[in-house]
Formats: C-alpha cells, structure tokens, sequence
C-alpha cells in the first residue's frame, strides 16, 4: 500500500483527526540572519506581520500534523531583496564556501553546530536536537567546494525530495497555540555582510487540516 496512505491511517487513527481531511503540505519560514546567539522561528501567521513571499505560515484556524523537518540556508546579494530575488534564490543545505564568502557570511556554518528545540504550549515537544542532523552535501558541488579550484563548475545536488530533512513522530499543532521554535548557537555569532542578506529557513513538512477550529 502506498507510503503516504499508511501515514494518513496512522494519523487518523492516533490523532483522531478524519482521513479526508488531511492534505499533503508544508510550512516554512525564513529568518534574515544579523548578530545573535539565537534563531526564532515564528511559524504562524498571527506572529508574523510581514511575511516573506516565499513564507507559508499557519493561519489562525488550521492545524498542522509535522512528519518532517529542516533547516537550510538562502542567500540572496542585497541588503533589501525583491519578491523575484527571494523566489530565485537557492536552497544551500550546508554552508557552500564558494556562495557563502563575505566575511561574515562564512559565519552562517554555525547553524549545523547548534541546538534546535521545539516547545508548544510551553511544553517541550524537542528539547534539544543537533541542527547538524540537517546537514546535508549533496554528491556534485559547487567548484569550490569539490577539491579543486579549476575546471567545469558543478551545481549542488539533491539526492531525493526529503533531502536534508529529519523524521519526527507525527505531531499535531495549530494556529492558536504558544509554539516556539528555535536555534540556539551558544554564542553571538556575526552573519551578515553589507549587499548581502543570508537567511536560516526552517520548513515542516506534513498534512494541513483546513478551518479545523471555526
């Protein structure tokens, strides 16, 4: 039987929630990176007030049920990026040295050796998880990053479509509850330069309940 059917019984099943109305989807949220010791995460549209073109957020009435998860990286070459750039821009799922080459730029790596934790309702659903679990090179790289410094110029590979996510156990969350999501670096880490914006993107992937709580 087919993978995704199995997950959706199993759902249905352990978290009461009706077959028909779970619907393959995702969150994501992007976070411009400055100087900071922590990364936050706001995945619901009633903490973000201006959000992102390439964000997609939790409305205020559905419900979410995580089966994945990751944390990537973005680059896009200016301090103030159009709608076109951030939608061109592309997923790093480990800090390229031959993308990531401002002198604070090159800083972003500190992200793989952080401690991503996950809390809702003040109630620790992922205390601590090694961010390095995300961290991800692909089999072709970028020529910097291959071991040489001439010949053909590669592009990053992606292995598969979970590429650089991590399982969890199926987690139900909605748009009303106190969810915090976050890196902690253990230390203030300087990651941006000047025409420059990086970004830490956190994504979950799983099933939308549309209108759950009317």
């Amino acid at each position: 039987m087919n993978s995704i059917v199995n997950e959706k019984q199993f759902i249905s099943s352990r978290l009461n929630i009706a077959y028909e109305n779970l619907s393959q989807s995702y969150l994501q949220k992007a976070v411009a990176l400055g100087t900071q010791s922590v990364i936050n995460f706001p995945i619901q549209t009633s903490q973000v007030a201006s959000p992102l073109v390439t964000d997609n957020l939790l409305n205020l009435n559905d419900e979410f049920v995580v089966t994945h998860y990751t944390v990537f990286l973005r680059t896009v070459a200016t301090d103030s990026p159009t709608n076109t750039q951030l939608l061109n821009a592309v997923p790093y799922t480990y800090n390229d040295t031959n993308v990531f080459t401002g002198t604070n730029s090159a800083n972003v790596g500190a992200i793989y050796n952080g401690t991503l934790s996950f809390t809702i309702d003040r109630k620790d659903f992922i205390p601590a998880f090694p961010s390095r679990a995300f961290y991800r090179v692909g089999v072709t790289q970028t020529a910097a990053n291959s071991g040489y410094a001439t010949g053909p110029k590669t592009t990053n590979s992606f292995d598969n479509g979970l590429f650089g996510f991590y399982q969890t156990e199926p987690v139900k969350i909605t748009g009303r509850q106190t969810i915090d999501i976050a890196i902690d670096l253990g230390a203030s880490v300087v990651m941006d330069d000047s025409s420059v914006t990086n970004y830490a993107v956190l994504e979950l992937r799983g099933y939308l309940v549309v209108n759950a709580k009317n």
